[in-house]
């Protein structure tokens, strides 16, 4: 329960390696605060880490060269 906001709170600590093994629990239990995984600001810390591109492929989510938003 609650994977989601403790990926959250990981990340928010600079955590990198529980955040991410958190969104992947998140991801694997369906958790629905997973749905604002590549726009939540307290995520924000993980967006330069290589895993990050990894993650957001698995949910479907990877930036592709064709995004212009």
């Amino acid at each position: 329960m609650a994977a989601y906001q403790v990926a959250q709170t990981h990340a928010a600590r600079g955590e990198t390696a529980l955040a991410f093994q958190w969104l992947e629990r998140a991801n694997d239990q369906r958790d629905p605060g997973i749905f604002w995984t590549k726009v939540d600001p307290l995520l924000r810390s993980l967006h330069a880490d290589a895993r990050w591109q990894v993650f957001l492929g698995k949910m479907g989510l990877a930036d592709s060269a064709d995004d212009t938003l």
